[in-house]
Formats: structure tokens, C-alpha cells, sequence
């Protein structure tokens, strides 16, 4: 006889000012199941998984553990049953050390409620072992890498030793140890009889992991299926992908960046022919602690990858080329123009933009407008600041809207309420105002918590830039995407540039070899 299901979330709506987020939406979980949640950006998962924790409250619906029913909208409810969330976007106490984020808000007492402080750390202490070795317990949160603050976001999870676990997006900003680490836990879970949902965008993972993987479209259930060790990835595309679906994993395939296994990646060409002119050059860049005398150039029209393992130095390259980071020493030179940067405003002055790593902290003001974030720059350019017109702002907004398939009830919206997809189009769509003139788009890791379908558009966008001759520079986790994107790769290690890829030699073999520090002849 099958025992009940652990956890049943039945009917499940939910609705933002006229916008359906979730439409009749019900899941069934069993102990010691890990269950894959799919889906397009903006089809409803961070919801779903928000109210199933009790951060958010549903319009209709139910939801049940051991067939009682829980109290809506309640995180404290939910906590108290053994439900617990580790959210796509840390909500990290900055000041406090690492140790106590860990524990906070699941404090460890003893006698008369007094804070047993020193078993807290021994137990934060073990917990982020489990993830990632050599970490400063002390140090303040807000002083962490985005990688490392998803690492304490998660441990924060673990140590309410739950019954229900979910993951949302738990390995968009990780490297691939860590990946491995974090995969070899949830299975040490599971197999205690946690019950795990785990939402990703990576295939791969998901094959690997997920006993079952239930797909949402536009806010519904399109579909379920069992993994049993290989996913049917046309079928997944296609329901996430509603009646397009089909084309749209068709297309992803065309250019390389669907995830298949059996398909090799292909480069994404990029119309510019004529490329002899060296758009930036870079001698002998030091900064900080990770970056140790970095060269490269990067030619007009052509996509530059970076590769590296975290913490090689590549996003403080990124952040010292935008004027983010003070440099030590070396050369940059714009158009063979010297420049020495000093702030972000003279290197967007030069033509050169960042799309940050962190949209959030970073990229966007996030109870402003879509409108106001896709026009901030280019009013801040504007040499008529004092005569703004409206008409051509407006033509702008509803062009980038439009053109990158931004997904939003009307530009007013605020950009907080979007999906993570629709808020980096948000990031990169604000650098297509021509008052910018672009010459160099610098992109740290670009499509992080990003379905495939968005990610296609998004570097259908960046291939248009590169094809009017603005040259780009993308650091990306992902290995195969910068295969299918980059006309030429760099390597990085150790803070040093110690492979430069092209033609045949872009591949997984002599990346590989490179990411280690050896030799890619």
C-alpha cells in the first residue's frame, strides 16, 4: 500500500495586481523525495515555493502536512511544522558574522533562554564545512561573495534540521565543487527522509538529483514525470515552453545554449565581419588580492568569454574595468585612447557598461518602475537634464520591453514584482539607449537563475550589440554557455590570464586543463 504524501499544496492561486501568477496549481511531496519544480522564468515557482514556506499568503488553495492543514501566510507556522526555505536571494543580516546568520532566528538555548553562543558557532562552523571548506565565522556577512552568501543562506535552511527542505535556484551562483557538495547533502537528506524541492535551470542537476520534476507554465501545472536517472528534456522544453514550446527547444538547440547532452554546443555567430580594430586592450592589471597582471584584448564586434574557477579573479576584472575597483597598477586603453578609471560614471563616459553579478544589490532599484530602471542611465546622460521628453523615453521603454521579451503587466510596474529572468533583461535592456553609445559590454555572469528560453533572448540581445561593432566581454559559471556564445575565450587563475582560446582549442579538454593552472597546448 503507498503511504500518503508528506506535504499537498491543492488549488494554489495567486494574483498581483491583475497579473496570475499561480492558477490552480496543486503538487503532492513524499518524505524522502527529491522533487524537481521547472519552469520558465516567471512561471510561478519562487511563488509557489514562498507561500508552501508561508512567506507569502495564496489567494485559493490549501495546504497540508500529514494531512493537517496549515495556517496561511505564516513563516512562523510553517518553521514550527518543519518547513524551511533557502531563497534564490540571501536575506543575510550584514553586520552579524557568518556564524550567527546561520542560526538566526533558530537560536540554540539552554537553561533560563540563555544563547548557548558557543554551540551556535561549533554548529555554523560544521554546517558550512559540509558545503565549503576555510571559512572566517567571524567575518561579517555582508563582507561575503554573492557564491558564499547563497553558502550561509543555505546552511541557514539546514540548521532547522527540516522536514520539507526547498531549495529556489540554490546553485545559480556556486562553482562546481560546491555544486557537489550541496548535491551530496540534499542526497544525505533525502535519504534521512527529508523531503526536498528543488528548483533549477540546470538540467544536468536536476537529471542527476530529482526522483520526479513537475513543470509549471505561465502560472499552471503543464506537466509531471518521472526522472529515473535521465530526464526527457524535449518534453520539459516544450511544457515550459507552453504551445511554443516545441520551436523554442528547436531554436535553443540551433544556437547551442538548450542543455543537452547529446548535442554538443554550437557558437552563436555574430554578423560583424570586419573586426580589426582592438576595441579595449588591458597590460599588466593588478588590483586588490586577486588580480596579479592581467593582458588581453578584445576586438570590435567580437564576444570575449572569461573562464575560471571562483574566486580566480574574473569578476574584480570585470568590476576593474567598469571603474568599480581601483586598480594598483597597469594600462587600459578605449578605441587606443588611454584610461585611467577612477569611477563608473568616466568608464560609462568612455563606452564602457557593466552588467553586474548581483541584479539586486547592484543593477536595479528595485521598488522603482520597469520604466525608471530601463531610462535611469540614459536620463543620467542626457545633456539636457532640465528638458526631458517624454515621446522619445517612451519609445525607448516600449522598444526594450518589446525587443527582449520583457514579461510585465505595463512599464509601471514595479521591478521587484518581475522574475529573475525579466529583472536581468531589465539590467541589460537600459544599455540599448543609443545616449549610452556602448562601446564595450562588460556582463558578469549574465544568465545566473535564468531559464534556457530567456537565456536564449538575452544573448540574442548581446549578439545584436556585437553585430553594430560594440564589443562584449562575458565571465559566466557556465562553461558550455560561454562554448556556445564566445567567439574566443581567456582563461583565468590565480588572478592571471593563462590561456587564450580560439577556433579549434575551444573546448571542454583545454578549458579543463587551463581552470587548473596547467598548460592548455
Amino acid at each position: 500500500m503507498q503511504a500518503s504524501p508528506l506535504l499537498t499544496a491543492h488549488g494554489m492561486a495567486k494574483r498581483y495586481s491583475g497579473v496570475v501568477a499561480l492558477n490552480n496549481v496543486s503538487i503532492e511531496l513524499n518524505a524522502g523525495e527529491v522533487l524537481g519544480l521547472l519552469g520558465a522564468n516567471g512561471s510561478g515557482k519562487s511563488t509557489l515555493s514562498s507561500i508552501i514556506a508561508g512567506d507569502n499568503r495564496a489567494d485559493e488553495g490549501v495546504i497540508r502536512l500529514n494531512g493537517v492543514e496549515l495556517p496561511a501566510g505564516s513563516p512562523g507556522a510553517a518553521r514550527a511544522v518543519g518547513i524551511a526555505i533557502a531563497h534564490q536571494h540571501p536575506g543575510l543580516a550584514p553586520d552579524l558574522p557568518v556564524w550567527e546568520n546561520v542560526y538566526l532566528g533558530a537560536e540554540i538555548c539552554g537553561a533560563g533562554r540563555f544563547l548557548k553562543r558557543a554551540a551556535a558557532r561549533r554548529k555554523a562552523g560544521e554546517l558550512l564545512s559540509s558545503l565549503r571548506a576555510d571559512w572566517d565565522l567571524d567575518a561579517p556577512a555582508g563582507t561575503l561573495t554573492t557564491a558564499d552568501q547563497q553558502l550561509v543562506e543555505i546552511a541557514k535552511a539546514l540548521a532547522l534540521e527540516p522536514r520539507v527542505l526547498i531549495f529556489d535556484e540554490p546553485t545559480a551562483a556556486l562553482a562546481a565543487a560546491e555544486v557537489e557538495s550541496l548535491m551530496l547533502a540534499i542526497r544525505t537528506l533525502a535519504a534521512r527522509g527529508t523531503a526536498i524541492v528543488f528548483i533549477s535551470h540546470r538540467m544536468a542537476e536536476v537529471e542527476a538529483l530529482c526522483d520526479r520534476v513537475v513543470v509549471l507554465c505561465n502560472g499552471r501545472h503543464a506537466g509531471e514525470l518521472a526522472v529515473n536517472g535521465q530526464i526527457d528534456e524535449a518534453r520539459v522544453l516544450a511544457w515550459m515552453g507552453g504551445a511554443a514550446g516545441g520551436a523554442a527547444a528547436a531554436k535553443l538547440q540551433e544556437v547551442g545554449i538548450g542543455e543537452s547532452a547529446q548535442t554538443p554546443p554550437q557558437r552563436l555567430q555574430v554578423a560583424y565581419a570586419d573586426r580589426p580594430q582592438v576595441a579595449l586592450s588591458a597590460r599588466g592589471l593588478r588590483a586588490g588580492t586577486r588580480l596579479h597582471g592581467v593582458d588581453f584584448d578584445v576586438k570590435r564586434g567580437e564576444i570575449l568569454g572569461i573562464a575560471g574557477l571562483q574566486g580566480h579573479g574574473q569578476e574584480e576584472l570585470l568590476d576593474a574595468l567598469a571603474g568599480y575597483r581601483k586598480l594598483a597598477s597597469g594600462e587600459i586603453t578605449v578605441d587606443r585612447a588611454p584610461l585611467a578609471p577612477s569611477s563608473p560614471r568616466q568608464m560609462i563616459e568612455a563606452g564602457v557598461c557593466l552588467v553586474p553579478n548581483d541584479r539586486h544589490r547592484q543593477g536595479l532599484w528595485l521598488d522603482h518602475s520597469v520604466e525608471f530602471n530601463l531610462a535611469q542611465v540614459g536620463v543620467n546622460f542626457e545633456r539636457r537634464a532640465w528638458r526631458l521628453e517624454r515621446a522619445p523615453m517612451k519609445r525607448f521603454v516600449d522598444g526594450v520591453v518589446a525587443r527582449l521579451r520583457i514579461k510585465t503587466s505595463n512599464v509601471r510596474q514595479p521591478v521587484r514584482a518581475l522574475s529573475g529572468g525579466n529583472q536581468q533583461k531589465v539590467v541589460i535592456g537600459r544599455w540599448l539607449d543609443a545616449r549610452v553609445k556602448v562601446k564595450v559590454l562588460l556582463l558578469s555572469d549574465p544568465t545566473k537563475g535564468v531559464d534556457v528560453i530567456a537565456r536564449k533572448e538575452i544573448y540574442e540581445a548581446v549578439g545584436a550589440l556585437a553585430s553594430t561593432g560594440a564589443a562584449v566581454i562575458v565571465y559566466a559559471s557556465d562553461t558550455d554557455e560561454l562554448l556556445a556564445v564566445c567567439d574566443r575565450l581567456i582563461v583565468m587563475y590565480e588572478g592571471r590570464v593563462v590561456a587564450q582560446l580560439e577556433g579549434r582549442d575551444m573546448n571542454e579538454a583545454q578549458i579543463t586543463s587551463a581552470l587548473f593552472g596547467r598548460s592548455a597546448a
